[in-house]
């Protein structure tokens, strides 16, 4: 898989999820807060995933 097929599904993956959890404990939330949550979400998989490689070296 190449690098922008992974930046695809993680993008996908933290607007769903930050959909789901905007929904559920903000009750009446906006697009803005839904995407700033999804943008928290990919910027935390990708330092997860950094870190997760620099502990294997």
């Amino acid at each position: 898989m190449g690098p922008f097929q992974i930046f695809g599904i993680r993008v996908i993956l933290s607007v769903g999820f930050g959909f789901i959890a905007a929904k559920i404990f903000l009750k009446d939330t906006d697009v803005i807060r839904v995407g700033g949550l999804a943008l928290l979400m990919l910027a935390l998989s990708y330092l997860l995933a950094y870190v997760r490689k620099r502990n294997k070296e």
